[in-house]
């Protein structure tokens, strides 16, 4: 009884401190944002820094601003922006302005501290279904708070979108390999109304089952009610350039603008934003000799799509490559006990 007592402690300390260990992270992409759009206001020619109050209720007045919630504004308008896409997305869009604006009515700095916990708590979430679904070991914790804190040492753009998206990928996983379909449908529903790019995630029922009837049962139900939600927009959901802009983006890096930028950002943005998460994956996949084509596939295709439909230098999507490495090396080694 003493030593199940003293497991159980020695695991709840060890998560508190995987927990604060994410949130300190999460807390200085916060910090990197409040550099660049908050710390500092004009005064004639000199900048001014502001006092850590006032940053943290400016940015939690960011988290409720209309500005900021383009996808609630329900004109079919198609710019050839990448935000375009965003209107497809308003369920989240509602689900966050709501959640910070009730936050504001009780303290106005509220916003910005549940921002924090919001999106360490999912991050903190994916880490813990992966490490059930896939039984991972110390060495494989470190490995996803190591790709975690190489991400997010950058300066992210949207990258909320992709924090769901990987906790709904990692849930969908897990429902996938237990053969729990209704939450599996839940999760992959979510990840629809979260981000169009959750569509991919019905795949992820194949790598662990073979029940082609319920890919298409999830892909009919899931797809009509993305267009039954938007059918106020419904003429865009069928015009190409309304998901993948066809004209250059100003200040994104597509792939028609990789040969306009030095030798030094190409290679930087090869190995950071390509050959390190891919390869990684690919590295165990390589290394298994009865491969499972499906994950492979489902990594093709994140490959395709982190080419074409999204800036080559986004990072924070590369989130979504991390559950599909420690699926990659659940692989690897229940072949290596097999043998």
């Amino acid at each position: 009884m003493f030593g199940l007592n003293n497991t159980l402690i020695k695991n709840s300390f060890l998560n508190l401190v995987i927990f604060f260990f994410i949130t300190i992270v999460f807390l200085n992409q916060i910090h990197l944002h409040l550099n660049k759009n908050f710390f500092f206001k004009k005064a004639e020619n000199n900048y001014i820094l502001k006092s850590n109050d006032l940053v943290k209720k400016e940015f939690s007045e960011s988290l409720i601003a209309e500005e900021n919630y383009s996808a609630l504004d329900r004109n079919c308008v198609v710019t050839g922006d990448f935000t375009d896409r965003h209107k497809v997305r308003w369920v989240k869009a509602f689900f966050l302005k709501n959640f910070f604006s009730i936050s504001g009515e009780f303290n106005e700095k509220l916003p910005y501290y549940n921002n924090i916990l919001l999106h360490s708590l999912l991050i903190f979430l994916s880490l813990s279904i992966l490490k059930k679904t896939f039984n991972l070991k110390e060495k494989h914790i470190f490995l996803f708070l190591l790709y975690y804190t190489f991400i997010f040492q950058n300066y992210l753009s949207e990258y909320s979108y992709s924090i769901f998206e990987m906790f709904f990928l990692c849930l969908s996983l897990y429902a996938s390999k237990e053969r729990k379909f209704l939450l599996f449908l839940a999760s992959v529903t979510l990840a629809v109304l979260n981000r169009e790019s959750g569509f991919i995630i019905l795949l992820s029922w194949l790598i662990f089952n073979n029940d082609f009837k319920k890919l298409i049962i999830s892909f009919v139900i899931i797809a009509l009610l993305l267009i039954f939600i938007n059918l106020d927009i419904a003429k865009c959901l069928f015009k190409p350039e309304f998901f993948i802009p066809l004209k250059n983006q100003a200040g994104q890096i597509d792939i028609f603008d990789f040969a306009k930028i030095n030798l030094i950002s190409q290679v930087k943005l090869i190995v950071l934003n390509f050959l390190l998460p891919f390869g990684l994956a690919f590295n165990y996949l390589y290394a298994t000799k009865n491969k499972n084509k499906v994950l492979i596939g489902i990594i093709l295709i994140y490959l395709v799509v982190f080419i074409i439909a999204t800036p080559l230098h986004h990072v924070s999507i590369r989130l979504l490559i991390l559950p599909l490495i420690f699926t990659s090396i659940y692989f690897f080694n229940r072949e290596k006990v097999k043998n």
